[in-house]
């Protein structure tokens, strides 16, 4: 038995849906433990949802309090299975760390740590006993842990511990998907010009550069297609006062098969990082893979991992974090350069990670 947790709705996240996916397919037994924050979301098959309604990437009492909350709550409802001999996924910290204490007590079930983020480095402006609690909390779990999946190989110089190399696996943020029907090409431009049309599907932060790219459209420099969720200011500024700006369209939050064809259907998808976040230097952005499973460059920050990795392999674009930095950039992309850097990406995914995923699964995974 397979006890996947996520502090999520499960369903909006790719990474969690391609477990959720391999279960299902192959008829393993599972159960999963998530968190639905909008209290609106249909449950999955199979599934315990903690009902308590909370915003993303909020800070404060009240999120501390939540928090704590989504921890004793997953405790408890491993309590209430009694799993055993089974394997406890816990995606990120705040899963697994409270399925690693269960394991203490219950030594015939085995922990999966899937290291989506290493928490403590997002925490660089927190209080210090914010990230004294999180790093124990990694320390801990880390050291209960029998297999510790993460992004990257480069991500091995976060964890400050010394892990042995049977017990971490790689598994990038890939799509993972058995046909591409769902990919249409719009007959007619959304957008009544010429102009190059960027896209951006995914979470609302400030350390995004998505208030640069957003104030570029509304200058009526490029297009821009943007969906998802996140922080309040970034959603009502997107929503409301965009509602008229016929260089911007917003979608809200969207599923994520439908997230990418509002992708495939602009000429290049932006992914782009404040490293003023340590965590962001190693970021392994969805959309890196995303842009080769569709064949779309991306548009990617300077002093990230992914620079190097766009750099080498011909298949985006680069700059600076500052408005005049990515309006620069902007100036020198030509319709030719587009569609020579998306076959470059393309080709990418057909030679090196279109089965990749596939058969992680099948074999690590499965073994496990």
């Amino acid at each position: 038995m397979v006890v996947l947790i996520r502090c999520n709705d499960v369903l909006s996240d790719p990474r969690a849906m391609k477990y959720v996916k391999y279960l299902q397919e192959n008829g393993i037994e599972h159960t999963f433990i998530g968190w639905d924050r909008d209290g609106v979301n249909p449950d999955l098959p199979n599934s315990v949802m903690w009902k308590v309604k909370a915003g993303y990437n909020v800070g404060g009492f009240k999120a501390v309090k939540n928090r704590v909350g989504w921890l004793w709550f997953v405790y408890r409802q491993l309590c209430r299975l009694k799993p055993k001999n089974a394997i406890l996924h816990g995606c990120d910290v705040d899963s697994a760390f409270p399925a690693a204490c269960y394991k203490v007590f219950h030594r015939s079930n085995k922990l999966i740590f899937d290291v989506f983020d290493w928490f403590s480095a997002t925490l660089y402006e927190q209080k210090k006993y914010v990230l004294f609690a999180f790093k124990f909390m990694e320390k801990f779990t880390t050291r209960h842990s029998d297999k510790i999946i993460i992004c990257e190989e480069e991500r091995k110089e976060q964890i400050p511990y010394d892990i042995p190399s049977h017990k971490l696996s790689i598994l990038p943020n890939i799509p993972f998907f058995n046909s591409t029907d769902f990919l249409k090409e719009e007959g007619s431009s959304e957008f009544d010009n010429e102009l190059l049309t960027i896209s951006y599907v995914g979470g609302f932060a400030t350390s995004r550069c998505l208030f640069e790219i957003v104030e570029i459209a509304e200058k009526g420099l490029v297009n821009l297609k943007i969906a998802g969720f996140g922080e309040p200011d970034l959603e009502t500024r997107l929503l409301k006062d965009n509602e008229e700006c016929p260089n911007i369209r917003y979608y809200g939050k969207v599923k994520y098969e439908d997230g990418l064809n509002i992708s495939y259907n602009s000429d290049v998808m932006y992914a782009m990082y404040s490293i003023e976040n340590p965590n962001h230097i190693y970021a392994a952005p969805n959309k890196y893979y995303e842009s080769m499973f569709l064949g779309k460059p991306l548009f990617t920050t300077k002093g990230t991992i992914v620079e190097k990795k766009v750099l080498d392999r011909g298949m985006g674009y680069v700059s600076g974090e500052s408005v005049s930095e990515i309006t620069e950039e902007i100036k020198k992309i030509t319709k030719e350069d587009i569609v020579r850097k998306g076959k470059n990406a393309k080709d990418c995914w057909e030679h090196t990670y279109k089965n990749y995923t596939r058969d992680f699964l099948k074999n690590e995974y499965l073994n496990i």
